[in-house]
């Protein structure tokens, strides 16, 4: 008797330590899917799927999120099982695909276009990162991980558009300006602001500011509380279309329609700039650049600088040569 008053006692704690099971969630999936090349696509209807892709699918979609590599398609069969949003935060979690599970946990959460959320453990492209009761929290892309948020914002998006107010953020001692656009019209915004509300709600983190911008429309007015140089600034913004970001290099200079890559190699011809395809970027008034994130950080530095012209080193077959944008 005493052994089995023992073994109820332990028996909670038995069960609570034990691991969780999400295989429910793996067979949602196995009967919820349809597949897409060398991966797969996820129902979240009952007559559609969606799936995330680096590059443009061969496969007929109904519409593709070219910064974030979101594509819907259309089912050919109904399907009885979907996969819905949480509306909640679980706490226990696993990145979750046909034919494997892993569990872990959010490093950190997605902070813009340019920033996916983290995963505690590596997870293919399209593992659904779900709760126990296998709600949809997130989607992988091999290098990060989708928001819900974004996710639900691409399905209600009969056009996938983004607001753009020229600016980046992180969460360093508040919601702090780290990125700043020097040739964005009539931005009232500066290198380090920190942003304190945004049409009166108080900005909690720069993931929650950076949705709010991009979820909105260009052409809406939007008013902000900043403080800078330890002095509370009322000031207001209004949206532009967002040009850059994600899957789609953002470099600051797609407002001259200068498109560059991963390398800082010209994507396509400007006649307009005398730029041709395959010219490489060098220098940004005269510091060397090798990534983009290079070329954003010495333009935000131009924002405050009373140079009225930003100057660009190319080479081009052994030749360097010069262009300069206005500010």
């Amino acid at each position: 008797m005493a052994i089995r008053h023992i073994f109820l006692l332990l028996l909670p704690l038995i069960l609570f330590s034990a691991p969780l099971d999400f295989k429910s969630c793996q067979l949602k999936y196995q009967v919820s899917l349809i597949d897409v090349g060398t991966t797969q696509a996820v129902a979240v209807d009952s007559d559609y799927a969606i799936f995330y892709s680096k590059e443009v699918p061969s496969q007929a979609i109904i519409k593709r999120d070219p910064f974030l590599g979101l594509n819907l398609i259309k089912s050919p069969k109904k399907f009885r099982h979907v996969f819905k949003f949480y509306d909640n935060k679980p706490e226990e979690l696993a990145g979750v695909l046909p034919e494997e599970v892993h569990e872990g946990r959010f490093l950190h959460g997605q902070v813009g276009l340019n920033h996916l959320a983290e995963f505690s453990k590596p997870l293919k492209a399209n593992a659904l990162v779900t709760g126990t009761c296998c709600g949809l929290l997130g989607i992988s892309t091999g290098n990060g991980v989708i928001d819900k948020d974004y996710i639900r914002h691409f399905l209600r998006s009969k056009k996938i558009v983004y607001g753009d107010i020229g600016i980046r953020l992180a969460d360093k001692e508040g919601v702090r300006v780290v990125e700043v656009n020097p040739f964005f019209a009539d931005s009232p915004f500066l290198l380090e602001d920190i942003i304190v509300s945004m049409n009166g709600k108080k900005a909690q983190s720069a993931a929650q500011v950076s949705k709010r911008i991009l979820f909105a429309a260009p052409g809406s007015k939007h008013r902000f509380v900043v403080m800078r140089d330890h002095e509370k600034l009322k000031i207001e913004a209004t949206l532009q279309k967002r040009l850059g970001g994600g899957l789609v290099p953002d470099s600051f200079f797609d407002l001259f329609g200068l498109e560059l890559d991963e390398n800082l190699s010209v994507k396509k011809d400007n006649p307009k700039y005398e730029i041709k395809k395959g010219d490489k970027l060098l220098y940004v008034m005269g510091k060397p650049v090798k990534t983009l994130g290079d070329i954003r950080t010495v333009l935000s530095q131009e924002k405050s600088s009373h140079a009225r012209m930003v100057l660009l080193l190319f080479k081009r077959d052994g030749f360097d040569f010069f262009i300069h944008f206005p500010k």
